[in-house]
């Protein structure tokens, strides 16, 4: 189902609004005048990261441009906890998708989620969320070039044509907004050049792996109009296979395109217009059966046991497909030497389908064909204030219209067959502000805060059916259409001093808020309350930090936090008896808030090289965390006995043995690298999934030419072959205990050439 038109009421004065606020933005850049010089800033700070590479010194923090506080910082002078990985490091390590800088980042969590290969699950220091329903927000936010995407389908973006990654622990709802509680991703795409440039890499190796990247950048008018173009084509076959229908699972078929024109109408301004398409055809990932499905004699008159990993036999259709594409207008202009002006005027669309067979098996024991949509138009101005002087900031509005919903069409015991049908609808409106007013020459203040007003529509109408037609109602579970406005401020409060010029230490007080909702999954015919809103997500954490650059050999960043985690949100398939027999016989998909937590914990990250052996370097990470959870039963019906708290390893970190040395007219540069993992709690119920603690062997080796033209990587990941989970599902009253494996033992081989 895919009913867009039906939209709440305010969705009319919003388009009005949103009409309005584009042609405010075009009127003030007719007038303007001058390009932006921001693109030779970029380009002086690469070369001179480049040099010092070359250098063999760890001094590339020192360049590292960043925008986590929307406006250009040093990476080390940003008071709050930030990583970045940068393009050209994802590309040497041939990394497929933004899933592979998990262990790059202290606590971060972050898989395919749902079946789905292209909707993102991540969790920041035990806050996410790994429900994809269209009812349900994320816990950390996801930005393509400062456009917010709302929805997780096809959110799990390509590596290509990425400048670099920044990875900001939350909270962040003073700059970010809403749904930003665990912290933000931001993708940063590499912008058009000034000069005609262009890159090529061909890669392949196991499973068959085909992956083609492209980009070329340069002038079209010189001083007034630049582009660029980028493509990527990304297959490899299938980690496993369906036993029943002999087709592959979990492999990959992506064709993905991205363009930008930048308009530069004079000395101060720059116009930048971008497009990004995504058609994604692969397979579903594959739910091997962890445990024999004890109804699977009744239905097929034999035993369906475990299966090897990544093996399914599935009787249902294998479809999973995902085509999403977003178009934006950013205005650069530099109003004056103590002002700057942004706008950012932005579309998004995303289509999925999926069958989910959730008992893995040929019988229909639970069987799910899944449709979803998205549409989503969004406005930010911000005015950057940099005059000089002790004070600095900006001063911003954020306005977001989205429309999100779907169909899930469900057969149980194959006799059962039900409905999920609705759209949620959400209009929001923000002003925030944030700043640093320097008190001396060691102290700086840091503040800020943000109010947002969001109005939140759902609609549903859940029914039962009386056969795979779904044309016959024999019983309507859930039928509402409601509209709740949820309203939150988040302050940031904060100091930073520096010890000296390599040594700066901070401590910051946030707040944060995950949007509240309603259960789209709704059962009112057994459970009234679960047709009525759910409450928003809050977060408040204290964080003492340092960050340093030591002996000019070693930067070394560390991070202490603790925070209040209030009404978490949870999504669990719950259990019931639907006839009163005593027995739980049926089950329905909960969300509710849960109750409260305490997260607290450590991260350090490093990256050294040694002083007399230049060619060898140590860079890594350690991360500590407590989630500390409150169990509770808010409506203490006895429906919800919940972990609460998912994808928190207690222990996670990484350790790199880097190497580079010349040879062969150019460079060969390495690593090998271990990842560790503590125990993982992966699921929601009494009884939940747990991935043990494990740990991923890595390996890179690689030769760039003399003049940075040429270059080829030989990448090898899990070496040893590890089988771990990422997810899974657990719902015994339909005898499904089955799970989704993370990536095995893969080696490619790539050829690049840039001009």
């Amino acid at each position: 189902m895919k009913e867009r038109t039906q939209q709440p009421a305010f969705v009319g004065v919003a388009t009005l609004f949103r009409a309005s606020l584009l042609i405010l933005t075009v009127f003030l850049v007719l007038p303007a005048a001058a390009v932006l010089a921001q693109q030779d800033a970029v380009a002086d700070e690469t070369d001179e990261m480049t040099e010092e590479k070359d250098e063999n010194l760890v001094t590339k923090s020192d360049v590292i441009t960043v925008t986590a506080r929307k406006r250009e910082e040093n990476l080390q002078e940003v008071p709050i906890a930030v990583t970045v990985v940068e393009g050209d490091e994802l590309q040497d390590l041939a990394a497929l998708d933004i899933a592979e800088i998990q262990a790059s980042v202290p606590n971060l969590s972050i898989y395919p989620g749902r079946n789905q290969s292209t909707t993102l699950t991540v969790f920041l220091r035990g806050v996410g969320q790994a429900d994809p329903l269209w009812g349900v927000d994320p816990g950390v936010g996801l930005y393509l070039d400062d456009v917010y995407m709302a929805r997780p389908q096809g959110a799990l973006l390509d590596v290509f044509d990425v400048e670099r990654i920044e990875v900001l622990r939350g909270p962040q709802g003073t700059l970010y907004g809403k749904n930003t509680i665990g912290g933000a991703i931001k993708y940063v795409s590499r912008k058009p050049s000034d000069e005609f440039e262009g890159r090529i890499s061909l890669t392949g190796g196991s499973f068959s792996t085909q992956e083609v990247r492209a980009g070329f950048s340069g002038p079209l008018v010189e001083g007034k109009l630049r582009g660029k173009v980028s493509v990527a084509s990304l297959q490899h076959d299938g980690y496993g296979d369906n036993l029943f229908t002999g087709e592959e699972v979990s492999d990959k078929d992506t064709l993905a395109f991205r363009a930008a024109l930048d308009w530069l109408p004079s000395d101060d301004v720059t116009v930048r217009f971008a497009y990004d398409q995504t058609e994604d055809n692969s397979q579903p990932k594959g739910y091997t059966r962890l445990a024999a499905n004890p109804l699977c004699p009744l239905f097929l008159g034999v035993a369906c046991p475990p299966l090897a990993t990544f093996d399914v036999e599935a009787g249902l259709p294998q479809i999973n497909g995902t085509d999403s594409e977003g178009y934006s207008m950013t205005i650069e202009w530099d109003m004056n030497d103590d002002w700057s002006f942004k706008s950012i005027t932005a579309h998004r669309e995303s289509d999925s389908l999926n069958n989910i067979d959730f008992d893995t098996t040929s019988a229909p024991i639970t069987d799910v064909t899944a449709t979803y949509f998205d549409d989503q138009d969004s406005q930010e101005f911000q005015f950057i204030y940099d005059g000089g002087s002790n004070l600095s900031g900006v001063l911003g509005f954020y306005y977001f219209d989205g429309l999100a919903g779907g169909l899930v069409q469900n057969i149980f015991f194959g006799s059962i067959f039900g409905t999920t049908d609705g759209t949620t609808g959400t209009e929001s409106l923000s002003v925030f502000g944030d700043g640093s007013y320097v008190i001396n020459d060691k102290l700086t203040f840091n503040f800020g805060a943000r109010f947002t007003e969001e109005d939140k529509n759902g609609r549903a109408f859940n029914a039962g059916y009386s056969d795979a037609t779904f044309s016959v109602i024999t019983a309507v579970t859930a039928d509402y259409n409601e509209t709740t406005t949820f309203s939150s401020v988040a302050p940031r409060l904060g100091l930073d001093y520096q010890f000296n010029d390599d040594v700066m230490g901070y401590v910051s007080l946030s707040r944060g808020f995950k949007s509240g909702g309603y259960n789209v999954r709704a059962q009112a015919a057994a459970f009234p309350d679960t047709s009525k809103p759910f409450k928003d997500e809050r977060l408040t954490v204290t964080e003492v930090g340092v960050k340093s650059y030591l002996n000019n050999n070693l930067v070394l960043n560390a991070a202490v936090f603790t925070g209040d985690y209030e009404d978490v949100q949870v999504s669990t398939f719950t259990s019931f008896d639907s006839d009163g027999d005593g027995m739980n016989d049926a089950f329905f998909g909960n969300f509710l808030n849960a109750g409260k937590a305490t997260l607290s914990g450590v991260e350090l990250e490093w990256d050294y090289r040694s002083p007399t052996a230049t060619w060898f370097g140590l860079s890594g990470n350690l991360s500590y965390l407590d989630a500390d959870a409150d169990l509770i039963d808010e409506n203490r019906d006895g429906v919800l006995d919940t972990q609460v708290i998912t994808n928190a390893p207690e222990l996670t970190g990484a350790l790199n043995l880097n190497f580079n040395t010349q040879a062969w007219d150019g460079l060969i540069s390495g690593f090998v690298g271990y990842a560790y993992r503590d125990d993982s709690t992966l699921t929601n119920e009494a009884n939940p999934i747990v991935q043990k603690s494990f740990g991923l062997l890595n390996a890179q080796v690689g030769w760039l030419s003399e003049g940075g033209d040429w270059s080829i990587t030989l990448n090898g990941k899990n070496l040893t072959d590890e089988e771990y989970l990422t997810n899974g599902y657990n719902i015994p009253v339909l005898g499904i205990l089955t799970g989704s494996f993370g990536t095995p033992l893969t080696v490619t081989a790539s050829v690049g050439y840039n001009f």
